[in-house]
């Protein structure tokens, strides 16, 4: 029985996080914000894994596990997590069963974004030059056949959400479709992606996007024109931007799009270019907010926190960055800015000449 009502999660009964690590194993965990283990893929069980049951038994005793502290870190800063947005309007309960499954498709991207790295870029791990050796230690070396959803049960889900990576890159996603497609079950699925906005989707992929209940295009996008291409590296804005409006006008009617705006201390005054963008071309769709945990902005020094204040106060939907601004005034280092000029010497870039956050640095 549940001890506290106020902490339940329904991914931590019903929910799995799954991404292949070389061929013979897999990370796993409730969904992509909880810290992950890694599991043996020949005798992974949902419903018996000892690491998620311990997890489970923890929610259980109205604990608040070290291993959601992403989930924890937001809503302490006001910011609706993700835990309370997928158990939203549904009742609590403790019965095991597999209804949501976040699966990160593919670690194959074609941007290098700057809060990202070589665990879901290989943009990234080519940029950093990483040796077959480093690859294997950090679980890209794949050499088999992709069985990492051999041991889910589909005949129960309700939500699949991909990930990567880029997921509309290549066609992990469209594999998992067609397995729900060939049990008639797809129909009774809602499928959310996060996309980085550059890719189109093939025409097979639209078909069977069509017979799903219902799918959510989430964008990641963080700034716009120049700042943009510097953060979602090598990223063209006007090319994202007639994609984005392409996949509007085309897509069918069951397709619906939404928003991740990642918040680091280098696109702190970049935000509301963002909101306007998206209030001007895509009016009523979701705007999520999440802060960039390498880039957290509460290191920003004392002015640069001043300003954005006053720049962020009046927008409603960022509130909570406010509020996190306000309560880490006494906090600043600058270690964010050694890691933004390692990236500038590889790709000859300058931060300075596109941040806006560089009038005070």
């Amino acid at each position: 029985m549940l001890k506290n009502y106020n902490n339940w999660c329904v991914d931590i009964y019903r929910g799995i996080f799954i991404e292949r690590f070389n061929d013979t194993h897999i990370r796993v965990a409730p969904c992509c914000q909880a810290t992950s283990v890694i599991e043996p893929l020949e005798t992974f069980d949902f419903a018996n894994n000892h690491s998620l049951a311990v997890l489970r038994n923890k929610f259980d005793l109205g604990e608040k596990p070290d291993e959601c502290h992403r989930c924890w870190y937001d809503e302490q800063l006001g910011q609706n997590s993700r835990r309370i947005n997928i158990s939203a309007n549904q009742l609590p309960d403790t019965t095991v069963e597999l209804e949501n499954l976040t699966y990160h498709s593919t670690w194959a991207c074609n941007l290098a974004c700057i809060m990202c790295g070589p665990h879901n870029s290989s943009t990234w791990a080519k940029e950093l030059n990483m040796s077959s050796t480093k690859l294997e230690q950090i679980g890209k070396k794949f050499n088999k056949s992709k069985k990492s959803l051999d041991t889910v049960d589909f005949s129960k889900l309700k939500r699949i959400h991909f990930n990567g990576g880029e997921p509309l890159l290549n066609n992990d996603h469209q594999i998992v479709l067609e397995k729900l497609n060939d049990i008639n079950a797809l129909n009774n699925v809602n499928l959310s992606y996060n996309t980085n906005g550059t890719q189109y989707p093939t025409d097979k992929t639209i078909e069977l996007w069509k017979k799903a209940q219902r799918v959510l295009l989430c964008f990641s996008i963080d700034a716009t024109e120049t700042s943009f291409e510097y953060i979602r590296y090598p990223a063209n804005w006007q090319s994202t931007v007639d994609n984005l409006l392409r996949l509007k006008n085309t897509l069918p009617a069951n397709v619906k799009f939404g928003f991740t705006i990642t918040v680091g201390c280098y696109n702190i005054f970049e935000i509301r270019n963002v909101l306007d963008w998206v209030k001007q071309y895509f009016a009523g769709a979701d705007v999520s907010l999440q802060i960039a945990y390498n880039f957290d902005p509460m290191v920003l020094n004392v002015n640069a926190k001043n300003a954005a204040i006053e720049y962020l106060k009046d927008y409603k939907e960022l509130n909570g960055i406010v509020n996190h601004l306000i309560s880490t005034k006494k906090v600043t280092n600058n270690r964010w800015l050694i890691d933004l000029k390692k990236i500038d010497r590889r790709r000859n870039t300058n931060w300075k000449q596109v941040l806006k956050v560089a009038e005070f640095y």
